[in-house]
């Protein structure tokens, strides 16, 4: 009886814990992504050229990345409640001080390093591999909600975003959003778990779960992170990932700046980028759901094929309206694969290394989407546009999928893994 009440907290805990990593990522994530609407009117100001401020955003992607196998040890090891609140801490400082910025060196010790270390330390990476662990049923789906609040962020704070820059300028815009979260979302990270939980432990309520857990083992499952690099699944898994970091970095930085270029204004592109993010909502939720049905590697190969589509399209059709059908079919890929990277991840190596598995499949996505950045910042300068990196995207998103499709999901997936007879013959 005693046990059964101790389930019924754990059920409704993991729900506690769902709301709260929903709200920070819809605070740190549309942050993230208000960078494009601050992009020319900080070159203006600091007279700088886009290759300079590109290459800062790099260096805070791969900072992020390559601690990201390091804060996921910690979130594995010693759980989410203190490394989630210094993390935040330290971010909605970080967005802050931006308003403060005079000079280079001052925005690549901010925005690139505090800043990365900082994300790595409260990714979506980490509250995906939080939910995973305390969620067996509807894993992809709980992932997929944590996903579409961060994209219900962008929709939101990249419009506050616009709106404050216009009313305020950039550099009080950022101490705005610093304080909202700072105030808003290091409460939350207080809610998190203090230990690490037992890995599947959350399919309580069921008499037949632990006998299920017990009896169902992956192939491929470990305790130890180094064995699971041994293997192809994280490799394919990872190579897509690192292609999915090189895209979505590129539009999010670079995709309002390119609207403009053409011609159109910076509402009209932050409108685009405001729709993008609400498509990618549904987008996240219809995922989660599809891939509980039809397999992770193929919601992982249908996102990364109609991403290609949507570069494609934005290259070939210089039209407003090829912006907003941008957004719409981009906005159904942005967030459709780290649910299905997570998930996928667990359902072959298990839940015991979850954090450092998901961490660097993360540092694979950060360093994608860092040189991404800030070759195309590059680029610009050279050429004057962003076709050269448009049309490297849309290849390179090709072979994604190509990758994706050709996992052995079957052959690995304790989703397919058939269980034992139990000892009693039931």
């Amino acid at each position: 009886m005693i046990l059964g009440q101790h389930d019924q907290q754990k059920q409704a805990y993991r729900w506690v814990i769902l709301v709260a990593v929903c709200l920070i990522g819809f605070m740190t994530m549309g942050t993230r992504a208000t960078l494009g609407n601050f992009f020319k009117a900080i070159i203006a100001d600091l007279h700088w050229d886009r290759g300079t401020i590109s290459f800062v955003v790099a260096i805070n992607l791969w900072v992020s990345g390559f601690l990201q196998p390091f804060t996921g040890h910690l979130m594995d090891r010693f759980g989410a409640k203190w490394l989630f609140a210094i993390s935040i801490a330290g971010y909605g400082l970080g967005v802050a001080l931006i308003g403060f910025t005079n000079g280079l060196g001052y925005l690549l010790l901010i925005y690139g390093v505090l800043m990365g270390a900082a994300t790595a330390g409260a990714s979506m990476s980490l509250t995906n591999a939080l939910v995973a662990q305390w969620f067996r049923d509807w894993r992809a789906l709980a992932m997929s909600i944590n996903n579409a609040s961060a994209a219900l962020g962008q929709l939101l704070l990249v419009y506050i975003s616009y709106l404050l820059l216009e009313s305020s300028g950039w550099r009080l815009s950022h101490l705005y959003l610093g304080a909202a979260v700072l105030v808003v979302t290091l409460p939350l990270a207080l809610l998190m778990p203090r230990r690490a939980t037992q890995a599947g432990g959350m399919a309580i309520g069921r008499a037949d779960a632990p006998q299920r857990q017990a009896l169902r083992h992956g192939p491929l499952e470990t305790t130890s992170w180094s064995k699971a690099l041994c293997s192809a699944p994280l490799w394919q898994l990872n190579a897509g990932y690192f292609v999915c970091g090189m895209t979505v970095s590129l539009f999010t930085v670079h995709l309002i700046p390119f609207a403009t270029d053409r011609g159109l204004s910076a509402e009209t592109a932050a409108k685009a980028f405001g729709l993008m993010a609400a498509i990618t909502v549904a987008g996240s939720l219809l995922s989660g759901a599809v891939s509980d049905r039809i397999g992770r590697k193929n919601v992982l190969g249908l996102a990364y094929l109609t991403r290609g589509a949507a570069f494609a399209l934005l290259l070939l059709w210089h039209h407003e309206v090829a912006l907003y059908v941008f957004a719409v079919i981009g906005g159904l890929s942005w967030l459709a694969t780290p649910p299905s990277v997570i998930a996928l991840t667990g359902e072959i190596y298990g839940m015991r290394a979850l954090g450092t598995l998901g961490g660097i499949s993360l540092l694979a996505h950060q360093l994608g989407g860092g040189a991404s950045v800030w070759l195309a910042g590059v680029l610009h300068d050279l050429t004057g546009s962003y076709d050269v990196s448009f049309t490297l995207a849309a290849v390179a998103l090709l072979g994604a999928t190509l990758l994706s499709f050709s996992i052995a999901e079957r052959r690995y997936s304790v989703r397919y893994i058939v269980p034992a007879p139990s000892a009693a013959g039931d």
